[in-house]
């Protein structure tokens, strides 16, 4: 007797409704299933072998486990159980892709333009040089959309075909030029989000110009055997490819891809999957569960979760999921489903990937083959800036796991910000939270306001991938109270960049005390830069500026400067440099200029003029000579569009005299609080 209620559960089941063949039609008691038996030695393999009516194919999945997917008679699976080198039998099930609905010159699609992809796009982030492996109904073969993205293509199902080798009676009406061509929509809809081209024509995806490579998984209807899906997996990552997305799934778990997902997810590649649409708290469907996949739920147009969005624990990112407009065989459509949102993720995993982010730093398994939480939670590479950068939209940590994900914060080199406040009490630091998160950043923070009469400067420490701190430091014979002053920051991860217009620039470290040291650049400039610096570290107690003297195109000469009335020996900090060759330019789209003053600036304010506007400048500056040898910063005044006013500020520990002879300064102006 059919279970026509248990039936009707799976069909509705959060997108990947899964049908087990065991309840499409009635059996005999000892009717041969399909079954995957998971073997743990070539004797297991043999036995399965010789106890199959009929095998199907064999998977290697590494150390985790052998499958052997075939027909086997009830006594031949107990048979099989019963072995101690066999380590599952489980029925070889059909997968779904996750449910959607349809309504029917380029358009922007709204998740693009929420996650912030085409922001990373302006700035020449694409995804060029990743793979993606769309495991799914295939891709249309020659949509103008994907085409020029296509590359190698795998079926496990032919075009077609059903599942189980029949002739599909009802299509898409694609022609199936190649075997992996999508005769279903569902999978070519997931591949131009994920990487549609930027041609002036349909759609554009998260990734513009990664390369698409169709597993063709599932059938005519959506539908795939378990076995047929592992192999996929097991295929993507033998060929070395970045990213592979699942928009499938099931309530029901199977050792047999939980294997599949460990052995690729040990190889580097990315996997993200659909949470599922069962609409429900605590249903996060299979694959997405487990811990090597990216468990993806799906948000609407004004940031709430999706009704139909399964949710709970597992999940890991949100993206936008309903109403999604994006590339069918032939054409376009728009269709709602966690299988939406899941590409979203695998976009951004592409174009990470493309800039040399592994999957995950931290892949540690232990003895029994589980991914240990220590590795789980700290998984580093393209998994952890996304989970880090992710953008936190007010929902419950089941429905967003870290947030929405944001492409441009997660390929940013740096940002610029402004911050205003006091210093109430001496040695109280204050947390900058960064939008980006960075392998290794310098900030620098300099120099303040003049609203408080008393020399003050900053100083920095705990300089991390996402924050820092800061104090407005007076010197040690004052109070260390400071009013309220207004601060800019500029933040670049370490290396060396060159902008748009050819401008070079370097960004790092060294360390330094008291005493002059050299700081060679990795690179020659075509002149002598600006350089900028500022100690990253707290390592003395005294107050401390950097100075430096002898700037040229192979080096400049740094050390650190205590008042006159303390001991001048201060212990060995992190200075953080930017240097910069002069002039205007843009980095990463940002407008920026470096600049330097004539040899004029004394305690006195001097006016320096920008070369061009900007609607919102972002000001940093450094002394660039030691001509005074008296401790003393900077500070400024009027801040405007194309000017700003500034002047030395020594201190008085030893005498009143502030009176300080010439020195240039070096700035950088930057349009705007943004990221970079």
């Amino acid at each position: 007797m059919k279970d026509s209620s248990r039936r009707e559960i799976l069909k509705k089941s959060a997108g990947i409704g899964i049908i087990p063949l065991g309840l499409q039609r009635p059996r005999s008691c000892d009717q041969p299933l399909r079954v995957i038996v998971g073997t743990e030695s070539e004797s297991a393999i043999e036995a399965a072998h010789d106890q199959a009516e009929t095998v199907r194919r064999t998977i290697d999945l590494g150390s985790f486990s052998t499958a052997v997917v075939g027909r086997f008679s009830k006594r031949a699976r107990t048979k099989l159980r019963n072995r101690c080198d066999v380590t599952y039998v489980e029925q070889d099930r059909f997968k779904q892709a996750i449910d959607h609905e349809t309504t029917g010159s380029q358009t922007l699609p709204w998740g693009i333009d929420r996650i912030d992809a085409e922001q990373a796009h302006h700035k020449g982030y694409t995804g060029s040089g990743a793979d993606i492996a769309i495991i799914d109904t295939g891709i249309d073969s020659d949509h103008q959309d994907l085409q020029p993205n296509l590359g190698a293509g795998k079926a496990y199902i032919s075009c077609g075909t059903t599942a189980e080798g029949n002739p599909c009676t009802q299509t898409n009406g694609n022609a199936c030029r190649q075997p992996w061509d999508d005769d279903d929509n569902h999978g070519t809809h997931v591949a131009g989000t994920t990487n549609a081209v930027n041609n002036s024509l349909g759609v554009i995806g998260v990734s513009t110009e990664a390369t698409l490579h169709a597993v063709k998984a599932l059938d005519c209807t959506g539908s795939g055997y378990y076995s047929q899906i592992a192999a996929g997996i097991r295929y993507v990552a033998d060929q070395g490819w970045d990213v592979a997305v699942m928009s499938l799934g099931s309530p029901i778990g199977s050792r047999t891809i939980h294997d599949a997902c460990k052995y690729a997810y040990r190889r580097g590649v990315f996997l993200v999957a659909a949470a599922g649409n069962d609409g429900c708290l605590g249903c996060v469907n299979y694959p997405a569960a487990y811990p090597e996949v990216i468990a993806v739920s799906a948000t609407t147009p004004n940031d709430r979760i999706a009704s139909f969005s399964s949710t709970g624990s597992a999940v890991e990112l949100a993206a936008p999921g309903a109403n999604v407009y994006s590339t069918v065989a032939g054409g376009y459509a728009t269709f709602s489903g966690a299988s939406m949102a899941c590409p979203h993720v695998g976009g951004a995993a592409a174009q990470l990937m493309a800039l040399g982010d592994t999957n995950a730093t931290n892949i540690t398994y232990d003895s029994s083959d589980t991914l240990t939480e220590e590795s789980y939670e700290n998984p580093g590479g393209a998994r952890g800036r996304l989970r880090s950068t992710a953008e936190s939209i007010g929902l419950d940590s089941t429905q967003q796991g870290y947030g929405l994900v944001d492409v441009e914060a997660a390929v940013s080199i740096g940002e610029t910000g402004t911050v205003t406040t006091n210093q109430p009490t001496p040695g109280a630091w204050h947390t900058v939270s960064l939008e980006g998160a960075y392998d290794n950043p310098i900030v620098l923070m300099q120099p303040l306001s003049y609203n408080g009469s008393h020399p003050c400067h900053i100083r920095l420490r705990n300089v991390q991938r996402q924050s820092f701190e800061f104090q407005l430091e007076e010197w040690a014979y004052l109070d260390g109270t400071h009013t309220a002053e207004t601060i800019s920051y500029l933040v670049l991860d370490a290396g060396t960049y060159t902008s748009e217009t050819g401008t070079r620039i370097e960004v790092g470290t060294m360390t330094t005390n008291h005493t002059f040291s050299r700081k060679p650049f990795s690179q020659n400039f075509t002149t002598a830069p600006v350089v900028l610096t500022q100690t990253q570290t707290f390592n003395g107690p005294h107050p401390i500026v950097t100075r430096q003297r002898n700037v040229s195109s192979n080096e400049t000469v740094i050390r650190l400067q205590e008042e006159e009335a303390q001991d001048t020996v201060h212990a060995t900090e992190t200075v953080g440099y930017i240097a910069a060759e002069p002039g205007v330019s843009e980095l990463n789209t940002v407008r920026f200029e470096a600049g330097l003053t004539p040899n004029t600036v004394t305690q006195t304010w001097h006016s320096t003029e920008f070369d061009r506007l900007y609607e919102e400048p972002i000001f940093i500056a450094d002394m660039q000579t030691y001509d005074g040898g008296d401790p003393a910063a900077l500070r400024y005044r009027n801040l405007r569009d194309s000017t700003v006013d500034v002047r030395i500020e020594e201190e008085q520990s030893r005498d009143a005299e502030t009176n300080h002879t010439t020195e240039a300064l070096g700035y950088f102006v930057i349009d705007g609080q943004q990221l970079i």
